[in-house]
C-alpha cells in the first residue's frame, strides 16, 4: 500500500508542477535556514566532548542577592579547598580570563587568554605538543602558549625555554605548546599563564572569599559514581563556612545584595548554551543570538507551511472527485489521508534536499558575520550521517504537520455531495473566518513584524554610527591606557598642536557599559544599584556633560574623591523632588563586592545621558584614578587624523604599551553598531524571504482561483465587466486579508520594537513612518504578486472560457 502511495503521490507532484514548485521551493528556504540553526546548535552541542570523562565535569556558577541571579564565576579560593576537602572531587582547577599585550622583540601582540591552575590539563583534555605536563604552570611567570602564537612570536624556533614580556613589565617563560586548532571548546585561548603569577602579584584578592571571586570560574571532574547532590551538600558547607554572615547581624541593603546563596554545579554540556550568565568565557553562544535565529527560522518554515496548507485546500474542486471516487471504490478516510499525507511528506523531502544545497552557501555567510566572529561561535563542525539523519527525520515531520490539516480537510469529504457537484457542502457559520484565510493573514502579520523590525534595526545602527548625541563625541578620541601610567601621557599630550585637551575616564557613557555599584540613601532602609564612572574633571569638560545644577563644582573640589556626579533620572529614583534638592546631600555609595561604603556628597546633576534613565537605569560619576582605563583627548575640527598621529608619536614616547587609539565616532562602528546593522540586514533578508514565500503562496492560490472561476469571468466579460473590474473582483479578498494582517500587525510590532529599542542606551524611536511605509511596500507588493494572473485573466476572450467541450 505504501508503494501505491508514493506512486499515485509522485504523479500528481509531476502533473502540478507549478503547485509543487511554489511548496518546493518555500520550505526549501525555511529548511535551510532551520538546517543552519540545527547546525549551529549541533556544533555548540558537541563542544568539550573530549575531555577525559566529559560527562562529569561541571563548573560551579554563584547565586547572589535578592532575585538570587546566577553568574558563571565563584569564589578563587574554592578550587583548591574542593580538591583537598571535599568527597566526591577527582580535580578542581579555577582560570580567570584576561585580554592584554604580550612584547616580543619591543613588539606588541594583543591577545586573550586565562590565568591556569597546574591541574589545567589534568582535568582538560587539550594534549601539549611541547613541554612536560607534570610540572606545567605551577610556578610563577610561567606559560603555555598555542602553536599560533608561538609561530607569531618566535617564527618557526623552539618556543620552549623563550620568553617574552606581559604588558605592565612581567616576564613570563613557555613551558608548553598546545595546539589549540585542533580542538572545539568554549574556552578561548591564545595563551595560558600560570594562576601562581596572579597569585604572586594579587595574593590577598585570590586568598579572601568575598573579595576574588567574581571573575575566577572554577572546574569539577566528579569521580565516579559520585552525584552531584552529594558535592552540591558539600559546596552548601563551605558557603556557610566562608561566604555568610553571622545570622544575628542585620544586613545593609548593600551586603544583601552581594550575599552568595548557593553554589551549584552545571554539567559542561550545559555551558556552550549559558551566555545568560554574567562572567562568562568567550566561545559560548549569545544568550539572545540562539533563540533569536532559531525564532527567525521558524517563522520561514511557518510561512511556508501555511502556503502547502493553503494551496492543498485550494485544491479541493478538483481533488474532492478524486476523493469521492476512492471512497466509493471502498478506501476508508485513513487511507485517503495517508495518500494526502504521502504527497506531503514527499514535497518536504524534496525541499529538504535543495535547502541542503542551500545551506552550503549559508555557512560561510553566516561564519563572516562580525557578531558571530567576535563571539567566537562560527560554525566549524562538519554535518555527518547523524545530522542528515535527524535532519530527514524532520523535514518529514514537518511534512507531516504541513500535510495534517489538508489531508483531515479533503478525507472528510462526502462522496455523493462532491461527485454531484465537486465541491463539499458549506457548513453553517462565519464563511468569512476559515483556516485558510486565517493562515494568509497570520504569513503576512509575521512578514510584516520582521520587516518593521529589520528596519528599525537598521535605523538604530545608523543612528549610532552619526547620530546626535547629548555629549561631544566629534573630534574626541579614546586611547586605551592598559598598564601605562595616564600622568605622563596626559602632559605631553597637552603640548601638541591640535589637541584642545585631555582627561581620563573608565569608559564613555552610553557607549560603554558602567561598572556596578549600589547606593544607600541616609534616609532610605533600602539600596539602588547604579552605573558608575570614574572620571577627572577634564573628561567631563571635554566630553561637555550637560550640567542641569552644580554646587561648587570646581576642579578641586571634584577630584577630591569625596563628591560625585548624577544624571536627573538617578536624583529622583533616590527620591529627591527636584535636581536642586538633591545638590549637597549624601549617599552611601558601595562599588566593592567585600560590601564597604563610602559617604560622598551630591555635587552635580546631569541631564539624563541615555535610554538607561528612560527605564530606570541610575548613572553615577566619580573621581577615582585607579578606575581610569581611557584617555580622552580632544582635537581642533578639520584636524582629526594629524592629532591622532601625534598622539600616537606621544604615547610611543612615554608608554610601554601599543598605542590602541580611534575617534569615539569609528569606535561605535568597531564596538558593535556594525554588527547590529549586520542584525538589521539579516532581519531584513529573513522578513523578505518570508513575504516571497508568502507572496508565491498567494499566486498559487490566485492563479488557481482564475482557473476554477473562469467561466464566472468569462460570463461577467460578456454581461459588460470591465478588466479593470476584474482584477478588482479577483484581487479583493487576497488584499483585505492582507491588510487585516498589516492593521493586527501594526500594534504588535511597535510594542516589540519599543521593546527591542529600550536594550539601546541611545535609541530612536520606532516612528509611525516606518510603519506606514512598511505597510504601503507589503500592499504594493501583495497586489504585484497576484496582477499577473488576475490580468490575464482579465483580457481573455470570453468565447473560450465559455465554449462548450
Amino acid at each position: 500500500m505504501l508503494r501505491n502511495y508514493l506512486k499515485i503521490a509522485l504523479r500528481t507532484l509531476w502533473r502540478q508542477k507549478g503547485i509543487t514548485a511554489i511548496n518546493v521551493l518555500g520550505l526549501a528556504a525555511g529548511m535551510a535556514v532551520c538546517l543552519l540553526v540545527g547546525l549551529l546548535f549541533w556544533d555548540q552541542a558537541s563542544h568539550d566532548d573530549f575531555h577525559p570523562g566529559a560527562e562529569r565535569i561541571y563548573r560551579v556558577t554563584t547565586l547572589m542577592g535578592d532575585d538570587a541571579r546566577p553568574t558563571a564565576s565563584s569564589p578563587a579560593p574554592l578550587a583548591p579547598t574542593l580538591r583537598e576537602n571535599v568527597v566526591g572531587i577527582e580535580t578542581a582547577t579555577r582560570m580567570r580570563p584576561f585580554s592584554r599585550t604580550l612584547v616580543h622583540n619591543n613588539q606588541g601582540y594583543n591577545v586573550e587568554g586565562l590565568y591556569a591552575d597546574s591541574s589545567f590539563f589534568d582535568l582538560f583534555g587539550f594534549e601539549l605538543v611541547a613541554g612536560e605536563a607534570q610540572r606545567i604552570l605551577a610556578t610563577p611567570h610561567t606559560a603555555v602558549v598555542t602553536q599560533t602564537l608561538a609561530r607569531r612570536l618566535y617564527g618557526e624556533e623552539n618556543p620552549v625555554g623563550r620568553t617574552f614580556r606581559l604588558q605592565g613589565g612581567e616576564r613570563v617563560t613557555v613551558t608548553g605548546v598546545v595546539d589549540r586548532s585542533k580542538y572545539r571548546s568554549h574556552l578561548a585561548f591564545e595563551v595560558l599563564v600560570s594562576f601562581a603569577t596572579l597569585r604572586h602579584a594579587r595574593s590577598e584578592a585570590l586568598t579572601e572569599w568575598r573579595i576574588g571571586g567574581y571573575d575566577t570560574s572554577t572546574y569539577v571532574r566528579l569521580q565516579k559514581g559520585h552525584s552531584p547532590t552529594t558535592v552540591e551538600a558539600s559546596l552548601e558547607g563551605l558557603r556557610r563556612q566562608h561566604l555568610s554572615l553571622p545570622d544575628d547581624k542585620e544586613l545593609s541593603p548593600v551586603e544583601k545584595h552581594f550575599q552568595v546563596d548557593r553554589l551549584q554545579l552545571e554539567p559542561l554540556s550545559a555551558v556552550p548554551f549559558s551566555s545568560t550568565h554574567p562572567n562568562v568565557e568567550q566561545g559560548t553562544l549569545p544568550g539572545i543570538m540562539g533563540p533569536f535565529i532559531a525564532g527567525l527560522a521558524l517563522l520561514v518554515l511557518l510561512a511556508a507551511s501555511f502556503n502547502h496548507v493553503n494551496l492543498s485546500t485550494a485544491r479541493s474542486l478538483t481533488r474532492g472527485r478524486e476523493v469521492g471516487v476512492r471512497k466509493t471504490m471502498g478506501a476508508h478516510r485513513q487511507q485517503v489521508m495517508g495518500q494526502f499525507l504521502a504527497e506531503a511528506v514527499i514535497v518536504a523531502l524534496l525541499a529538504l534536499g535543495l535547502g541542503v544545497v542551500l545551506l552550503q552557501g549559508l555557512v560561510p555567510l553566516f561564519n563572516r558575520l562580525s557578531v558571530v566572529h567576535k563571539a567566537g561561535i562560527g560554525i566549524s563542525v562538519e554535518p555527518g550521517l547523524r545530522f542528515y539523519g535527524m535532519a530527514v527525520l524532520f523535514a518529514g515531520g514537518v511534512g507531516v504537520l504541513a500535510g495534517l490539516y489538508p489531508a483531515w480537510h479533503l478525507s472528510s469529504f462526502r462522496p455523493a455531495q462532491v461527485l454531484k457537484t465537486g465541491v463539499q457542502a458549506k457548513t453553517p457559520g462565519f464563511q468569512w473566518i476559515t483556516p485558510r484565510k486565517g493562515m494568509i493573514v497570520l504569513q503576512f502579520l509575521i512578514a510584516f513584524v520582521v520587516i518593521v523590525t529589520g528596519t528599525v534595526l537598521y535605523r538604530q545602527f545608523e543612528h549610532m554610527k552619526g547620530g546626535d548625541y547629548p555629549f561631544q563625541v566629534d573630534h574626541v578620541a579614546r586611547i586605551e591606557l592598559q598598564e601605562s601610567d595616564y600622568g605622563p601621557f596626559q602632559q605631553e599630550a597637552r603640548r601638541q598642536p591640535g589637541v584642545q585637551g585631555v582627561g581620563a575616564t573608565s569608559g564613555i557613557p552610553v557607549l560603554d557599559r558602567g561598572a556596578f555599584g549600589r547606593v544607600e540613601l541616609s534616609q532610605r532602609h533600602d539600596s539602588l544599584r547604579v552605573s558608575w564612572y570614574s572620571m577627572d574633571y577634564e573628561a567631563i569638560q571635554l566630553l561637555d556633560l550637560p550640567m542641569i545644577a552644580a554646587e561648587e563644582f570646581t576642579e578641586a573640589r571634584f577630584e577630591s574623591g569625596q563628591v560625585v556626579l548624577v544624571t536627573e533620572s538617578a536624583a529622583r529614583q533616590f527620591g529627591f523632588a527636584s535636581p536642586r534638592e538633591a545638590l549637597g546631600q549624601p549617599l552611601r555609595f558601595q562599588n566593592r563586592p567585600d560590601g564597604r561604603t563610602q559617604q560622598v556628597r551630591i555635587a552635580g546633576i546631569l541631564e539624563d545621558l541615555s535610554g538607561d534613565d528612560k527605564r530606570g537605569g541610575r548613572v553615577l560619576f566619580q573621581y577615582a584614578p585607579e578606575g581610569f582605563q581611557l584617555a580622552l583627548a580632544r582635537t581642533a575640527s578639520g584636524r582629526d587624523s594629524t592629532a591622532l598621529s601625534r598622539l600616537q608619536s606621544t604615547w610611543e614616547q612615554v608608554a610601554t604599551d601599543p598605542f590602541k587609539g580611534t575617534f569615539i565616532r569609528a569606535y561605535v562602528g568597531e564596538k558593535g553598531a556594525n554588527a547590529l546593522g549586520e542584525f538589521g540586514v539579516v532581519m531584513g533578508v529573513i522578513a523578505v524571504l518570508a513575504v516571497l514565500i508568502s507572496c508565491l503562496g498567494l499566486l498559487g492560490i490566485v492563479t488557481y482561483t482564475v482557473q476554477t472561476r473562469s467561466r464566472e469571468i468569462g460570463i461577467r466579460k460578456t454581461l459588460g465587466a470591465t478588466a479593470s473590474s476584474i482584477v478588482g473582483l479577483l484581487s479583493k479578498d487576497v488584499l483585505w486579508l492582507v491588510g487585516t494582517a498589516i492593521l493586527i500587525g501594526m500594534p504588535i510590532a511597535w510594542m516589540i520594537n519599543r521593546q527591542v529599542l529600550r536594550n539601546f542606551s541611545f535609541s530612536i524611536d520606532v516612528g509611525l513612518v516606518t510603519l506606514l511605509l512598511t505597510a504601503l511596500a507589503m500592499i504594493a507588493v501583495a497586489f504585484l504578486s497576484v496582477a499577473p494572473p488576475t490580468l490575464r485573466a482579465a483580457h481573455t476572450d470570453p468565447a473560450q472560457t465559455l465554449r462548450d467541450e
